[in-house]
């Protein structure tokens, strides 16, 4: 009885070790579908230690980076990869990793994220612009490498394109291997966020599942609960009259190597009722062999209908291989979301007739996403890198500055070998980082009056100056460039970071910004009075700062007493009136939150 229990003990610690571990992670960051890859072969979810942190699981439109519970955009709540089959005794294994937060006691190598932006001067046109490369071994000595791809292209920005390569590193071979990938593609994960509870019970449970046999693809949509609620239904947010979930999720399998019995692939697509289920889907609660049995479609005893709505499972597998000793199989994958876009779902109930129209946006990304991989990742065209731009408040004015450095001269389309840079094109948001964005100007080049307006010879910048705001609303940038055949960059430069005509105030002075600096004469701002000014951001309420020369001699002090605005300008006078001259300049900020110190460069 003893040695029972012991036994038992050492299978529920074994388990646990197996889900205790942190993943390291990547995150595709480049396009409009944000993803993040785990290096234990799962996809997305928020931290399976902390539900209140959150990272991109299918978010679309993707980002920030750092997001707050109701900025989280996720169609999905995450994925994974399972594998079965049976080993040269005929004995039948699984490993499970994912997409509950139960993962393979494996090994696993360091994730790697390798960036070909096509701003980059090494830009492959051959290559995605981000490859995310996981690797590792499973508890039954198979090992999996798996490298996911993405582009910031527009029509190219919606998916997720996953290249796996198993291998057998046992000493013997493995027979009936089915290699699989569950999902929990939930559109309504979106109204968790918002409703704190859609999808856990059968009243609030609103996914709809199909198959689209052509493209072999799964995928998910998102509609009303069983019941609805004045004001307060399944994908509607009525605080601020929008629609969250405006758009298809969906994953394909676009290629697999043939089965050991040629049979086609993928061998089992499975969709279940996930509520009152998951136990049938972890090894936690289930065997190996009824897992295998699900993995490898012989049991399809929970196959949930067409018609029905569902809290989703989801699960795609290609087998079955008969792998001898280092043998490997190759299968890709794709994920991809697409819908209405953002201003559509800003006009609430009004566009839920309109929802239907994202399931032919979901169909022309999959398309695009088979015929790139067809074309071996290499796209046919490419448009002008979006330029790295800089965003100023300007606090005398009282509005907000834009600048960059020119590409039209020294673009090079790395395909058609042209130079047929055409425009830029500002877009700006008062409402997110994710939008939806207005553009308010296009740039000519080669028009003599942008360029009279825009750029400055001296500092070789484009300079927009935004006087359109509103005093104490935020905003966001983005700058793009198109050339003459029509062909538009992406907003990769946006600001993650709402800015203000006046910023607010920091509370420490650990982030401490000034510009211009390095500061020339006649570079200024496009504004008559600010030709002079110095500006000091991200300062806290109240603190003082103290200008220096670079003998020591202290020449300015300004006293910064503003509780509603982080920024103070320097008009580069001195104590005494007297302007100063070219020169190196130091500056302290002094604060009961903190200090800082830098260096300021004058060039006249």
């Amino acid at each position: 009885m003893k040695t029972k229990i012991i036994l038992i003990v050492t299978i529920l610690i074994s388990s646990l070790s197996a889900q205790v571990r942190n993943a390291d992670f990547e995150i595709h960051d480049r396009g409009e579908l944000w993803e993040t890859m785990k290096d234990n072969g799962t996809i997305g979810a928020p931290n399976p230690t902390n539900r209140f942190e959150y990272y991109p699981s299918m978010d679309w439109p993707g980002g920030p980076a750092q997001m707050n519970k109701d900025d989280q955009r996720s169609y999905s709540v995450g994925s994974g990869m399972w594998i079965g089959g049976k080993r040269s005794d005929g004995a039948v294994f699984f490993t499970e990793n994912g997409p509950f937060n139960f993962v393979d006691n494996g090994t696993f190598q360091p994730i790697e994220k390798v960036n070909n932006f096509l701003e980059s001067s090494s830009y492959n046109p051959a290559e995605a612009e981000q490859i995310i490369t996981a690797s590792w071994k499973t508890s039954e000595n198979i090992s999996v490498q798996r490298k996911s791809r993405v582009w910031s292209f527009p029509g190219f920005n919606n998916f997720v394109i996953c290249e796996y390569t198993v291998t057998n590193n046992n000493a013997g071979a493995v027979n009936d291997v089915f290699i699989g990938f569950p999902n929990l593609i939930r559109p309504s994960y979106q109204d968790f966020v918002v409703h704190n509870g859609w999808g856990d019970d059968f009243n609030r449970t609103d996914e709809f599942v199909s198959y689209d046999s052509t493209r072999k693809m799964i995928f998910a949509w998102d509609d009303t609960p069983n019941f609805s609620i004045p004001g307060d239904i399944g994908n509607y947010f009525a605080a601020q009259n929008e629609l969250r979930t405006t758009g298809y999720a969906g994953f394909s399998m676009l290629y697999a190597d043939a089965a050991s019995d040629n049979r086609p692939q993928p061998s089992n697509v499975f969709w279940a009722q996930l509520l009152n289920n998951e136990r049938f889907f972890t090894i936690q609660s289930s065997t190996p062999q009824d897992l295998y049995n699900i993995l490898n479609g012989t049991n399809k005893s929970l196959q949930a209908g067409t018609d029905e709505r569902l809290t989703p499972f989801m699960l795609m597998s290609a087998g079955p291989y008969n792998m001898a000793p280092g043998a490997s199989v190759k299968i890709v994958t794709a994920e991809a979301v697409n819908g209405l876009p953002l201003d559509k779902a800003l006009l609430g109930l009004a566009s839920q007739a309109l929802l239907g129209k994202g399931l032919d946006s979901l169909k022309n990304s999959m398309d695009r996403a088979i015929k790139l991989f067809i074309n071996n990742y290499r796209v046919s065209s490419v448009p002008p890198p979006s330029p790295d731009i800089t965003t100023y408040s300007l606090p005398a004015n009282k509005t907000i500055a834009l600048t960059w450095s020119p590409l039209e001269t020294s673009w090079v389309n790395p395909i058609s070998g042209k130079s047929n840079f055409r425009e830029y094109k500002i877009y700006r948001s008062d409402r997110s980082f994710i939008g939806p964005y207005t553009m308010i100007r296009r740039i000519d080049p080669k028009r003599p009056s942008d360029r009279t307006r825009y750029f400055n010879s001296e500092t070789n910048k484009w300079i927009y100056e935004d006087q359109t705001i509103s005093l104490g609303a935020g905003y966001f940038y983005a700058v793009t460039s198109m050339d003459s055949t029509g062909k538009e960059s992406w907003l990769t430069n946006r600001n993650v970071t709402a800015i203000t005509a006046t910023r607010t105030a920091a509370e420490n002075a650990l982030n401490v910004k000034v510009f211009p600096n390095p500061f020339r004469e006649v570079s200024g701002f496009p504004t008559a009075g600010t030709e002079n000014q110095i500006v000091f951001s991200n300062l806290p309420a109240v603190c003082t700062i103290r200008i220096y020369t670079s003998s020591g001699e202290l020449l300015r002090t300004l006293e910064h007493n503003n509780l509603n605005s982080g920024e103070e300008v320097w008009d580069q006078l001195t104590d005494a009136r007297q302007r100063t001259s070219p020169g190196i300049y130091f500056y302290t900020v002094e604060s009961t939150v903190g200090n800082a110190k830098g260096t300021i460069v004058i060039i006249k």
